[in-house]
């Protein structure tokens, strides 16, 4: 797939941060030149890590997007079930992170856009909707009923889209949907940043922005969902693949 380079799209669609980020140090670094000598340190030091903060998690990006194994998708077959005949792609606007059509076995039976104004209200993905022009064509949905039948598919693929999901209510009922489309033995493959040390370092307190691995796994529990396969797409990523019980 052609794709802009991860970098620049990350820092696109949060450049307010970025630029409020580098404005913010160079008026703390010149302010602290003002401060007592006891004191300076302390804000060159915050000034500083602010910029390396930003740029590190740039360098991440890039690394992820356009460097690492993410998105040709060779780490995915051994995640899914034994045989895959049909699958679901679901997303909020942005599909082109990993090259599913490549990746997965079977037969995509939909593609889902379920972006909701009202429950991914960060300004990160309308900027990312206005600017980043679908890969595939998909159907808009709500993200608490979606348009397939129940028991209808092998495998649901979900990638850097749940965490946008802010309500906890409502992402409950995601899982909850993503569970009824799913056949037994059908599995969800869900793909995320997680807020742990390795997004910390890379990417400050942006980090906060991702859920905890533990919330992934409540609301599988929620769902009657279970950790079928889990491993670490580069260090910043993880991908858990969820089980429906038989």
């Amino acid at each position: 797939m052609n794709r802009e380079s991860g970098a620049r799209r990350i820092f696109f669609y949060n450049w307010p941060i970025y630029v409020g980020t580098w404005l913010g140090a160079l008026t703390l670094g010149a302010l602290a030149t003002r401060f007592p000598v006891s004191w300076a340190w302390v804000g060159e030091a915050a000034a500083f890590a602010a910029v390396a903060w930003s740029l590190a998690s740039l360098a991440v990006s890039h690394y992820i997007y356009d460097r690492s194994e993410l998105v040709a998708g060779g780490w995915v077959a051994p995640m899914l079930p034994g045989a895959v005949q049909t699958w679901i792609a679901i997303h909020a606007g942005l599909d082109g992170e990993i090259d599913w059509a490549t990746a997965m076995p079977g037969t995509c039976a939909a593609r889902l856009d379920i972006y909701d104004a009202g429950q991914m209200n960060a300004g990160s993905i309308r900027r990312a909707r206005r600017r980043t022009p679908a890969g595939q064509a998909a159907t808009p949905a709500s993200l608490s009923a979606f348009p397939i039948a129940s028991a209808a598919c092998d495998a649901v693929v979900v990638a850097f889209t749940a965490h946008e999901i802010r309500d906890l209510g409502a992402r409950e009922r995601f899982f909850g949907e993503v569970a009824r489309v799913l056949r037994p033995g059908g599995r969800m493959l869900l793909v995320e940043h997680v807020r742990d040390f390795f997004n910390f370092a890379a990417f400050g307190p942006g980090f906060l922005h991702f859920l905890a691995r533990g919330e992934w796994l409540r609301l599988a529990g929620v769902a009657r969902l279970a950790v079928a396969a889990e491993r670490r797409v580069t260090p910043w990523v993880v991908a858990l693949a969820l089980e429906k019980r038989r």
